[in-house]
């Protein structure tokens, strides 16, 4: 079975002026586990520009039991959870959040640990996620069994370090690729840590209250990114143009010579696993489980298919909703 773990990093990224770090680390406090593991809880801000805010939030954390790491430039968030994933050398385990994130009951700490000590060859685990205030406690899904995923969801997930950094990038990166910058960047890891064998799961319980969007929506500059060499402008431009997910307002922004870091971090992703080169070679529709899948709007389907479809079911050990210790065949 896994290794024990005796030292964790809880770690959260934020940036800009919103503070929503203080919302996550008060409800981290409060709902966190009795727990003989030693945990360190981190901050990283990833280039906030406006000096009170950062000034604030600074003094925040430190006050708060929560070490503060500050970026200085906008780095993205593969950058950012490599940071905090390599806070503590000596760390067994890492769990990253976003700031966005609500703990709202008990549990969700000694249910993680638990499936990383009593199962084999895990790549990410996640708890599920609620986006409203309307909790129910005795919901069917609860004590449904773990699911496994490509990747856990970006905003709140589990990954033993060393698991994390045996992934090289195309830029040299290790663990999340850096130069992905924004979008895609748990799918991408996910997938790699599949081929390896390492498989991702979701926990059904407990879950945390989640309210996504803000960060992009308010900070304009997070939108967009100069190219790399990796996928120039004019290879982006030839296949943007063919997605669904093609503005034709953005058009005059690129001209400028910027590109909008979803529909960029898709291409890069989507040149990465072939799917560039299948479009080119004429198979720009692939069916999928019965499904008629446009390759180049949803890559990560045909990348499941075939990293983590491909693995039979395997029994896995869990804690489910009334704390009893269950396994099954999962897959």
């Amino acid at each position: 079975m896994g290794n024990k773990i005796k030292k964790i990093v809880v770690g959260v990224s934020t940036y800009g002026t919103l503070p929503r770090v203080d919302g996550f680390v008060k409800s981290f406090w409060q709902n966190l586990d009795p727990m003989a593991a030693n945990i360190s809880l981190v901050c990283c801000d990833d280039g906030t520009p406006n000096i009170q805010a950062l000034r604030e939030r600074r003094t925040f954390c430190q006050k708060s039991n929560c070490a503060f790491i500050e970026h200085g430039d906008n780095k993205g968030i593969s950058a950012a959870w490599n940071t905090l994933a390599s806070y503590d050398p000596e760390a067994d385990l890492v769990l990253i959040f976003n700031d966005d994130i609500r703990f709202i009951t008990p549990g969700w700490l000694t249910r993680i640990i638990h499936f990383f000590e009593n199962n084999d060859q895990i790549g990410m685990v996640g708890l599920s996620l609620i986006h409203d205030d309307g909790y129910k406690d005795k919901e069917d899904r609860w004590w449904s069994p773990p699911g496994l995923v490509g990747a856990a969801t970006g905003c709140d997930f589990a990954i033993r370090p060393n698991v994390l950094f045996s992934v090289e990038n195309p830029d040299n990166s290790k663990g999340f690729w850096v130069d992905l910058v924004s979008f895609h960047e748990e799918i991408h890891l996910g997938f790699k840590l599949a081929e390896k064998g390492f498989l991702s799961y979701m926990l059904p319980f407990p879950p945390c209250y989640h309210q996504g969007g803000a960060t992009f929506s308010m900070n304009d500059e997070l939108v967009w990114r100069k190219p790399s060499e990796y996928l120039p402008m004019e290879t982006f431009l030839k296949y943007v143009r063919q997605t669904k997910w093609y503005i034709p307002a953005y058009e005059e922004k690129y001209k400028t010579g910027v590109v909008d870091r979803m529909s960029y971090s898709r291409l890069m992703f989507s040149k990465y696993w072939g799917i560039l080169d299948e479009v080119d070679q004429g198979n720009f529709i692939k069916e999928i489980k019965g499904e008629q899948v446009v390759i180049l709007n949803e890559p990560q389907k045909p990348v499941h298919n075939r990293c983590v479809d491909v693995w039979p079911k395997r029994i896995i050990k869990w804690i489910d909703r009334d704390g009893k210790h269950c396994e099954g065949e999962i897959g």
